[in-house]
């Protein structure tokens, strides 16, 4: 309980888990079973890997209690092992089963984070995929309207939008869970049509006073007399209706992060692309870019030494769709990159990725990584006139979105990208 509590306040101390560990996995025989997800899923939730011995430990208990768990620490336990990367296929295994035999007792988040373990695993789980889309298409349309009528004739409050959020992302978890496992089916359509009513339903009842009164929006100059500010500054590529694509040039900070994460990717002095789209889009006709909690509508990021397009909601409308086409992978992201080295041939790599949470963000292959899949398809090679260096032009298309992940991958292969004074060894 000690572990769960901190770690359910993000407030994570190195060494006092490091006793934790030491501890349960002494005691672990006396851990009654709802112990047994709360004491992995606080390692998991701080982004802490336990020790080799309370992984083992704790898979062990679970699985001789496993008839004994219950729903939330089914999926908990699963949640945390994906979480750590640990693909401890015997106990996923039993959880799977265990919980096919008792999915009308899952909440839908619940559901949501232990299909999420599976593919994020890499591990088959048809049968319990098959199970939980009956399930869900049992229990979800009355959920749904009862979030829309809870909804309907409203002011949309900053309160009100974190409890809708809280429901949306599990839509949006199992959306990406059914995709990456590629088990779309009827679910798919109903999940669509709910979070598209929901987008409708929020923009209706949203005003800029109802929305940001007390919310914490993020005003940085974008001009370019700014001395933090390059002299390239972003443009306005296309609007459509709830949506914008933005053009960001080098040196600019695609902030959409969660309110409570704090930590910079590359330069503490980056200007920041939300005051960009909150001066192009006014808080009356678009309270939902000025909304730091909500990430300023903005659904994906690019590393600060970047360029390229990047895609926001404008509404909440817009916003949704743009996430159910991210995360059914029908919305493809394509990047150009120019590496050292002559590549030969396609190449997929699949190595798994492991982020420091440090300042700043550093990425590096490792075991204990997650896992990450991009495409490298080799266009041209150059060479430098003056010398004998040799380049390559490669098309890149990524699966998964690890932080610095083709920066990293393409260093792992020995053709680090051109000009990237963070992963270029000199």
């Amino acid at each position: 309980n000690t572990a769960w509590s901190f770690a359910n306040l993000a407030f994570c101390d190195q060494p006092l888990l490091a006793a934790i560990a030491v501890v349960a996995t002494a005691a672990m025989d006396a851990f009654q079973p709802q112990d047994l997800g709360n004491t992995i899923w606080a390692f998991a939730k701080v982004e802490i890997m336990p020790p080799e011995s309370l992984l083992n430990a704790v898979a062990k208990r679970a699985m001789e209690t496993i008839s004994e768990l219950q729903s939330q620490n089914l999926a908990m336990t699963a949640w945390a092992f994906a979480t750590l990367a640990v693909p401890y296929e015997p106990l996923l295994s039993a959880i799977s089963l265990a919980s096919m035999r008792r999915l009308p007792d899952f909440a839908t988040h619940d559901i949501a984070n232990l299909l999420w373990s599976y593919p994020t695993l890499e591990l088959q789980a048809d049968e319990l995929f098959a199970a939980a889309h009956d399930q869900l298409m049992r229990c979800l349309p009355a959920e749904l309207e009862a979030m829309l009528q809870r909804i309907s004739g409203r002011s949309v409050t900053l309160e009100l939008v974190g409890e809708v959020s809280e429901f949306t992302s599990s839509l949006l978890e199992l959306v990406w869970s059914f995709s990456f496992a590629e088990q779309q089916q009827e679910l798919a359509v109903l999940l669509r049509q709910g979070l598209m009513e929901i987008g409708r339903r929020l923009d209706a009842g949203c005003t800029e006073e109802s929305l940001l009164q007390g919310a914490r929006g993020l005003q940085v100059s974008t001009t370019s007399e700014s001395k933090k500010c390059p002299v390239e500054e972003p443009s306005l590529i296309l609007t459509l209706p709830g949506m914008a694509v933005v053009l960001k040039p080098p040196s600019w900070e695609v902030d959409a992060r969660p309110p409570s994460d704090t930590t910079d990717t590359e330069e503490e002095v980056a200007p920041r692309l939300s005051s960009f789209l909150q001066k192009v889009f006014s808080r009356e006709m678009s309270p939902l870019v000025h909304c730091r909690e909500q990430q300023y509508g903005i659904i994906h990021r690019l590393d600060v030494p970047s360029s390229g397009l990047i895609l926001a909601g404008t509404s909440f409308l817009g916003y949704y769709a743009l996430r159910w086409q991210q995360d059914t992978y029908t919305l493809g992201r394509h990047y150009l990159v120019l590496c050292h080295g002559r590549l030969d041939g396609s190449r997929i790599i699949t190595a798994r990725i492991k982020t420091a949470k440090s300042f700043p963000a550093r990425s590096e292959v490792s075991a204990e990584g997650k896992p990450a899949w991009t495409l490298l398809e080799p266009l041209a090679v150059l060479r430098r006139a003056a010398s004998a260096e040799v380049f390559s032009v490669l098309a890149v298309v990524i699966r998964t979105g690890r932080t610095h992940q083709i920066r990293v991958h393409t260093k792992h292969i020995g053709h680090p990208t051109v000009t990237d004074g963070k992963y270029t060894d000199p």
